[in-house]
Order: C-alpha cells, then sequence, then structure tokens
C-alpha cells in the first residue's frame, strides 16, 4: 500500500523547496545508457513512432485502498448501527450518562468510519489511471494529475532522479523514477510527478526502467528497440482494464511464488484484486485533450504501433491459472466472510 504523491498531507511531493543533496546524487543522466537490459517493467500502454504512453506509479497495486477501507469501514459501520438500535430501544430510560456514552462512541466509530471510506476513495470514483505521454517528435511530456488535470514540460527541461519513499506499514522503502520540473533558478522544485515505477518498487529494477524511457527518447532507434522488447502492452487507454486482465494483473505479485503455493495465497489475493474491480468500475477512462491529441497524431502506417490489441495470448500458468487461483480464493473468502457474519449474528 504506496500511496505516494497520490493521497493527501504526508503521501504529497513535496514542491516550493530546493533539490536535496540526495536528489542531486541520484540524477538520472539522459544522456549516457544506465543499464544493458533496458526493461519496460509492465509499464507501456501503447508505443509508436511518435509518443510513448506509460501508465502511473499507482496502476498496478490499485486494489489495495478500496480494499483496506472496506475492512476498516464494515465493523465501524456496524458498530454506528449497534449504538443506533440501542440508543432506540433505551430511548425511554435512559440515563445523561448513556446519552453521553452513546454520543461518544457514535462519533468515534462514525468519524473511523468516514476515514475508512475516504481511504478507499483514493482509487475508487477517481480515474482508472493516470497516463504519462512522453511525444519524441516534439519532446513533450504530458501526464495526468491525480487531480484531472494536466502536466505539460518539454522533456529537456526535466530534471529526473530516483526518489524513494518509506511507508511504515510495509515496512520497506519503495523506489520510483522522479521526474521534477524546476523553477528558472533551476534548484527550487515547482511540482513533482513519477515518470517511471518498476514493479512493487524495487531499487535494482530502476536503471534497467530508465534505460527504457531514456533510450525512446535520446536513441536515434529507441522506438525500434523498444518496440521489439514490449512484450505485453497494458489494456488501458480509451478503455477500462477488462475483467480477465484485471484478475490477471492483481495476481501478479503472486506470479513470483511457488505455483503450488498461489492457491493458498489465493484468499488474499482475490480480495485485493475485488478492490481492483470496483477501483476500475467505478472510475472514469482518462482522456487526453484535443489539442494534446492533435500533438500526437500518429501515422496510420506507422510500423512500430503498438497497443493492448498486439498482445499475445496469455500461457496457462499467466491467465487461466490466475483466474482459477482467484474462484478458489474468492469462494474461500465469501465463505469465511459468511460464517463471522452469522457466528456475529447468532452470539448477539
Amino acid at each position: 500500500m504506496n500511496f505516494t504523491g497520490l493521497g493527501p498531507y504526508k503521501w504529497k511531493y513535496k514542491t516550493d523547496r530546493p533539490l536535496t543533496e540526495d536528489e542531486r546524487r541520484n540524477r538520472l543522466d539522459k544522456e549516457h545508457t544506465a543499464s544493458r537490459e533496458p526493461n519496460d517493467d509492465l509499464s507501456v500502454a501503447r508505443i509508436n513512432s511518435t509518443y510513448m504512453e506509460l501508465v502511473d506509479r499507482w496502476y498496478a497495486d490499485k486494489g489495495h485502498a478500496v480494499i483496506y477501507g472496506i475492512i476498516g469501514a464494515a465493523p465501524m459501520l456496524a458498530l454506528v448501527a449497534i449504538g443506533i438500535q440501542t440508543a432506540k430501544e433505551m430511548a425511554a430510560n435512559i440515563s445523561p450518562g448513556e446519552i453521553l456514552f452513546l454520543s461518544l462512541m457514535l462519533l468515534f466509530c462514525t468519524s473511523f468510519l468516514l476515514g475508512f471510506l475516504y481511504l478507499s476513495c483514493f482509487e475508487a470514483f477517481r480515474r482508472t489511471h493516470y497516463p504519462i505521454r512522453l511525444n519524441r517528435k516534439n519532446r513533450m511530456i504530458y501526464a495526468f494529475r491525480p487531480n484531472g488535470t494536466i502536466i505539460r514540460v518539454p522533456w529537456d527541461n526535466l530534471f529526473v532522479c530516483e526518489g524513494s519513499h518509506y511507508v511504515p506499514l510495509m515496512g520497506r522503502r519503495f523506489y520510483d523514477i522522479r521526474a521534477h520540473i524546476l523553477d528558472k533558478d533551476g534548484v527550487t522544485v515547482r511540482e513533482t510527478f513519477a515518470l517511471g515505477y518498476p514493479f512493487f518498487g524495487d531499487e535494482d529494477r530502476i536503471l534497467p526502467l530508465w534505460e527504457y524511457i531514456r533510450r525512446y527518447m535520446e536513441d536515434d532507434k529507441g522506438v525500434k528497440k523498444n518496440h521489439e522488447t514490449t512484450d505485453l502492452c497494458m489494456p488501458v487507454g480509451e478503455r477500462r482494464e477488462g475483467l480477465y486482465f484485471g484478475i490477471v494483473r492483481g495476481f501478479g505479485i503472486a506470479a513470483f511464488s511457488p505455483y503450488i503455493a498461489q492457491p493458498l495465497m489465493s484468499p488474499f489475493w482475490a480480495v485485493i484484486t475485488w478492490g481492483r474491480l470496483i477501483a476500475m468500475y467505478t472510475s472514469r477512462v482518462p482522456h487526453w485533450p484535443e489539442d494534446i491529441e492533435t500533438e500526437c497524431r500518429v501515422d496510420e502506417n506507422d510500423p512500430y504501433r503498438k497497443d493492448w490489441r498486439d498482445n499475445g495470448k496469455f500461457t496457462f500458468i499467466e491467465g487461466p491459472w490466475p483466474v482459477i487461483c482467484f474462484v478458489i480464493g474468492s469462494t474461500i473468502a465469501i465463505t469465511a466472510i459468511y460464517l463471522t457474519i452469522t457466528s456475529m449474528a447468532n452470539a448477539m
């Protein structure tokens, strides 16, 4: 659960400040090769000779905020309902002390209920994703902000560095490719966004992803090279992510576990995947303004044009197996929830 740059307060990128020494030291060079093994790291939505479009840093983990919010909100909602029902039953003989206790309990539970619902809305009822478009021809970068407005900045004006953020609940540090828009003084950070995000925020995947991005914009043969090495485009852009791919993507982290262990982990990942589906199907698809689409017009005969329509078929382990695990996990999770609610109802 890493919402760096998306949520409010401590999750927002700090701006209107000077560059730090760490940012200067970790600056990513646009002119020289950063890695011999460039990797798109499942970041590309579409690529062609005019532009390359990437998904945002929150796309891969989408679903966590929704589910954690629902899990937190459910007991709070139950306590509010119990408090209201208790107040109705005691209405005739309730004492001032009992009124105060019930009022404080309802206030406490309602506050947490609203807080957890707000957490769910980090992902739900917003946008399916926040695309970043790199135009190779006019050397412009366009990126959706979480509030729906769009950043427009020349590629040559970006200060790009390795960024990181420590998440206490996860007990680890997550890394990304961070882009700063500087003031005229070349020192003050006015705006920040994540240009790229490696799988699960691993630091050792930063340079391969950066090289993939860098060579598209700087290498004369960057379009051809990236076209050849991009095997899977994320099926978003002018559409929502489909149910099938949503399940496959939701179970993506489980793909690194032994296949026999995945059914055992399936209840957890099935629940997270349900959160992903809720987030996707309650959110709007982002659309670029007409002027940006005009600037990014693609030749119909472009030989390096590729998007989700060009994806190959998944193997059994890549596609059908995650769906089977999703069904198994969903069944176990639903059964557990049903038994828990039934037990609580009988106890009352």
